[in-house]
């Protein structure tokens, strides 16, 4: 089977990273399949990068490469070579560890590669792959410089570092070559809900292009805290929205409702409307559940 790569960054579509990193790619591995997962992540919303790659990777077949791109670092000098401190930010990206240098802004991330069980991922170590760490996990420091590009800019690791280095796993270099075992990789903490007697709360993880909002209150924990019998009643911001409805039929023109999408995560929606722009909804915005 021809080898599979997939792309994830929050470069968008309008100017032509991605059709470079494409180029890069075809160039040192002709016969490759090239996916792309999404390049309309939130600019530097590492958070939002690795819940989407949570999503997708276990979709995909066994030896699939992926490699993601959002790096707010880019551009700064190696984190190994700084004084780093640890930070909570805001909004999207409020739960990931930013690593600031003292006096002197943003560090730079080291590439990494991890290889898990079945599949491999090749991005910074900034957490955004947390998602293929695990217990039979093997995480490579790249800084074996014969496998990137000859020429290393400063803004475009995407092109010179981490498609040539997918390329040449696709074509059978193993792992091992691309540099060091490192064994504590970048992780994020990626928030879960929380939940005491009949009461959830959550927070949205998601907005899809169509507007509606993903929350991280999953059908397992809902099922845990109420009954078949129990009316529930959901929050967001200031809309309140009774129940949960299983089409978005179910809802009048316009207005909220609240449904277990196919991920089987709570979705905040507005039927052929944008619940985002509707509802005024974001990223880490508070969800709720009670019962009535």
């Amino acid at each position: 089977m021809r080898p599979l790569i997939t792309l994830t960054t929050d470069f968008g579509l309008d100017d032509p990273f991605v059709g470079i990193m494409k180029g890069v790619i075809l160039n040192i591995e002709p016969d490759a399949r090239i996916i792309d997962i999404t390049h309309n992540i939130e600019p530097h919303n590492i958070l939002q990068a690795a819940r989407v790659l949570n999503a997708t990777y276990p979709w995909y077949p066994k030896k699939t490469i992926h490699i993601v791109v959002v790096d707010p670092y880019v551009g700064g000098p190696e984190s190994s070579k700084n004084s780093i401190t640890k930070k909570k930010t805001s909004h999207s990206n409020k739960s990931v560890l930013s690593l600031i240098t003292e006096g002197r802004g943003p560090v730079g991330k080291r590439p990494i590669l991890i290889q898990s069980q079945f599949q491999t991922f090749i991005g910074p170590d900034n957490g955004v792959l947390t998602p293929a760490l695990g217990s039979k996990s093997k995480v490579y420091e790249l800084n074996n410089q014969k496998y990137f590009l000859k020429n290393i800019s400063n803004t475009f690791h995407g092109r010179d570092l981490f498609a040539p280095v997918g390329a040449w796993i696709a074509s059978g270099i193993p792992p091992s070559k691309m540099g060091p075992r490192l064994l504590t990789p970048t992780q994020l903490n990626m928030p879960e809900a929380t939940q005491k007697n009949q009461w959830i709360e959550g927070e949205i993880i998601y907005i899809d292009h169509f507007g509606n909002a993903t929350t991280n209150i999953s059908l397992e924990l809902i099922e845990k805290t109420y009954s078949s019998t129990d009316t529930i009643e959901i929050s967001a911001g200031k809309e309140k929205i009774n129940g949960l409805v299983t089409g978005y039929y179910q809802v009048s023109l316009g207005q909220p409702g609240a449904i277990l999408n196919s991920w089987n995560q709570l979705e905040i929606f507005s039927r052929e409307n944008s619940a985002e722009k509707k509802f005024k909804l974001k990223l880490g915005q508070p969800v709720t559940l009670k019962t009535k």
